[in-house]
């Protein structure tokens, strides 16, 4: 709710660093669209307009990052 009315109310951008892993973009599809358990109020509480910041994963090949600055995934993350 206060990210939302930050960008109704004053247009100030609302911007989301998370890692680029399964755990970072879980949240920030939760501040996206809502989360299964605040599913009733999503409309009050969520924030469709925020934009991510940081690296994607098609980055990790374009800017040639190194293999030792990338994790493989475990069987848990990719659930």
């Amino acid at each position: 709710m206060f990210l939302s009315r930050l960008y109704d109310e004053l247009q100030i951008p609302v911007l989301g660093l998370v890692d680029s892993d399964p755990y970072g973009l879980k949240i920030l599809s939760v501040y996206v669209s809502g989360s299964k358990n605040m599913s009733y109020d999503s409309a009050s509480l969520t924030t469709p307009h925020i934009q991510w910041l940081g690296l994607r994963p098609s980055d990790l090949n374009r800017y040639q990052l190194p293999d030792q600055c990338r994790l493989d995934m475990t069987p848990n993350d990719i659930k």
